[in-house]
């Protein structure tokens, strides 16, 4: 039998979940002082759900379900096999699709807003690399049934506040609306079916340019005019709001007026950390409706964080439009950071080892309760006095801060 994990799937030795538990801890621990409650969803969710979700190209990495029994021997039996037609459920690719059915379900019993904490793993089939894993952990918060922008400028605040005392370094915040991208292309001519395709593209202006981005729609066959009135807001360099609402309509110049507020707030609130305007920042689900967010790294490079309003995802239950917005730190690009530069967590304590023979279990544990207050105790038998000095070796290549011998 193979002893591997699964390609994709990762397993921890004990100093790095230890690592991980004290990670996961802060975070949630500033989530919870900020006014959020914890809830717990299924892994499993209904295929059907997943299918409908809108989750862009996530929906492609799918894990899939086989259906049991009686009905996945009905489904063989038709000619031709249809794939829909075996599976019957899935795992969750994020936690906002499951966040949205449990509101659909339990709403009743619920506040009004409702701001929740998720930390929990989740799966995606991608192909395994370093940085694509198909099992990790997301760190959630969101604010269910407000469409008030306070939602955006807290959620920002508190997220910033637990990377702060993560201690990655400095970082940016960077916000669109998705609307107002929308919009504004709309007005320079090209086609309102083509909006999400050419946004996407928009998405690739960091990475290949104002020429690269121009050709990509030639590609795509969009009107040259309206490609030339984007490229002429491109080529301005840094875009501004201002700038933006030059190419929308007067609906979209109110939005503006509200990511103006957000970003303006947000950045008074801020200490250490930049808010700013991006225009070409889009997020890959197609279920966000307006706002969007994301934080890059200013020391350690990439995106640590990301979300967005959903509006329309809960309705999809309930038949009922109802306002929502998240922001989820990226756990496993966190812990990455956290390792890779040795960083100390806030709230580490030292590490103490109690070596004791089996006739001192007694004396051992009552100095391990004397000492839990401020270190984290470790209790080691030692079978054979002879080999005392052995065993004093690993634990002092285990990481402990302080090493006690009892009877030794």
């Amino acid at each position: 039998m193979n002893i591997k994990p699964q390609k994709g799937m990762q397993e921890y030795l004990p100093e790095a979940a230890a690592q991980r538990d004290r990670l996961m801890s802060l975070i949630l621990d500033t989530y919870t002082k900020c006014g959020f409650t914890r809830i717990y969803t299924p892994a499993v969710e209904s295929a059907e759900n997943l299918d409908k979700s809108d989750g862009g190209d996530n929906l492609n990495l799918i894990f899939k379900i086989l259906k049991r029994g009686d009905k996945l021997a009905a489904a063989l039996e038709k000619t031709p096999v249809d794939e829909k037609e075996l599976c019957d459920l899935g795992l969750r690719y994020d936690l906002t699709l499951p966040l949205s059915r449990y509101y659909a379900n339990n709403r009743n019993s619920l506040p009004n807003p409702f701001k929740c904490i998720q930390i929990d793993k989740v799966y995606r089939a991608e192909r395994p690399q370093r940085g694509r894993l198909r099992e990790f952990v997301q760190c959630d918060i969101d604010i269910l049934g407000s469409d008030s922008i306070c939602s955006e400028i807290e959620l920002i605040s508190v997220t910033a506040k637990a990377l702060g005392r993560i201690g990655i370094g400095a970082f940016t915040v960077r916000v669109n609306d998705r609307r107002i991208l929308r919009d504004s292309l709309k007005t320079m001519g090209f086609p309102e079916d083509s909006l999400d395709t050419v946004s996407v593209t928009f998405d690739k202006l960091d990475k290949i340019g104002v020429d690269g981005v121009s050709e990509e729609l030639r590609e795509k066959e969009m009107p040259e005019s309206a490609i030339a009135a984007l490229r002429s807001l491109l080529e301005k360099g840094s875009i501004t709001l201002d700038a933006m609402s030059e190419y929308c309509s007067d609906e979209a110049k109110e939005i503006i007026g509200s990511l103006r507020t957000i970003i303006e707030t947000a950045n008074k609130l801020s200490d250490d950390y930049n808010v700013i305007y991006d225009p070409s920042l889009v997020r890959g689900q197609g279920y966000y409706t307006g706002t969007v967010f994301e934080v890059a790294s200013e020391k350690f490079g990439g995106t640590v964080a990301g979300g967005g309003r959903y509006d329309g995802l809960i309705g999809r239950f309930t038949g009922e439009n109802i306002p929502a917005v998240g922001f989820s730190i990226g756990f496993e690009r966190i812990f990455s950071i956290v390792t890779e530069n040795n960083i100390a967590l806030a709230g580490s304590r030292p590490k103490t080892a109690i070596l004791y023979k089996s006739e001192d279990i007694l004396e051992a544990i009552a100095k391990s309760a004397e000492l839990e207050e401020t270190s984290d105790v470790t209790l080691i038998l030692v079978p054979n006095p002879k080999k005392a000095d052995k065993v004093y070796s690993r634990a002092k290549n285990g990481g402990f801060s302080e090493i006690i011998k009892l009877g030794l």
